[in-house]
């Protein structure tokens, strides 16, 4: 059994709770066992470096130094939150000056850098590893036609090393592929789906997240696949932001995972757009079940 020290961050506590909930189910099952950080606080995400970027590397250092306290590396599945966490952690470990200036606001917490941040689909990479995953399935999803988005934020972090192609990723398309979805080819993997601008202006993310949908209806995808709680928000609000037609659904890339494995979305009554387009496919039972 593998454990690892789990950043939610406030999305998996709260929109995107059934995010959570998969991820434990599906790591369950691969012998991948998360604990929470202990007195975890909000790391900034997406807007607290606008505002005043040393008080964005203070939310995310402090995090991280409680997980280097515990000895431990860092799962962060938020894309924003991961993107946060990756960009401090790199500039605590090259500026003396910042690293310094950081500290004295987390006293008696220290944060050196010396810990790794990992997102959803590193760990699967790592610690599962596409054999395991297709030698495990249960259900056949052959039938399904899945577009990859990984969004703006997962493999564009500045100056800092990503653990993908920043352009034309495939971590994700490997693993859907592993899986046994047909992944289909498209060029909106990395395209912005108006993020926070939801809040303060949602016709820009009513067109930016329309276009995303646009594009994934126009390859043929029966569901765009992402591990960011943003964009599976912001792309299922669109029914909401007015969009009345060629809606598919928007899964998490763990909850694939849990057709593969079971059959079944425990979270699918969490999609404002239904998930029927996906479960109601022709998935079939696997004659021979590989056990983890």
């Amino acid at each position: 059994m593998v454990t690892l020290t789990y950043y939610p961050g406030c999305s998996l506590k709260t929109s995107s709770k059934f995010y959570e909930t998969s991820i434990r189910e599906v790591f369950s099952f691969y012998g991948i066992d998360i604990k929470e950080l202990d007195d975890w606080s909000c790391c900034g995400a997406s807007v607290a470096h606008t505002v005043d970027e040393t008080l964005a590397h203070v939310l995310a250092a402090r995090n991280i130094a409680i997980a280097e306290a515990d000895g431990n590396h860092v799962f962060v599945p938020c894309s924003a939150c991961y993107s946060r966490s990756k960009i401090t952690n790199d500039k605590i470990i090259k500026d003396k000056g910042l690293r310094d200036k950081v500290n004295e606001y987390i006293y008696p917490l220290r944060c050196l850098g010396t810990t790794e941040i990992k997102n959803i689909i590193e760990i699967f990479s790592e610690h599962v590893g596409i054999e395991k995953i297709a030698k495990g399935l249960s259900f056949d999803l052959s039938s399904i036609k899945v577009v990859p988005y990984y969004g703006c934020m997962l493999t564009r972090i500045p100056k800092t090393d990503v653990f993908d192609d920043c352009e034309d990723p495939l971590g994700m398309d490997t693993l859907l592929w592993a899986a046994g979805t047909e992944v289909l080819w498209w060029p909106f993997k990395i395209e912005c789906c108006g993020a926070s601008e939801t809040i303060t202006n949602k016709n820009v993310t009513s067109s930016l997240s329309g276009k995303i949908m646009d594009m994934a209806c126009a390859v043929g995808a029966d569901a765009i696949i992402t591990t960011c709680p943003l964009c599976q928000m912001n792309l299922d609000l669109l029914p909401h932001l007015g969009r009345k037609t060629d809606n598919i659904p928007v899964l998490f890339l763990t909850e694939v995972f849990e057709l593969a494995i079971k059959g079944k979305i425990i979270g699918k009554g969490s999609h404002i757009i239904p998930v029927d387009r996906v479960i109601k496919k022709p998935i079939r039972r696997l004659k021979t079940q590989t056990q983890h």
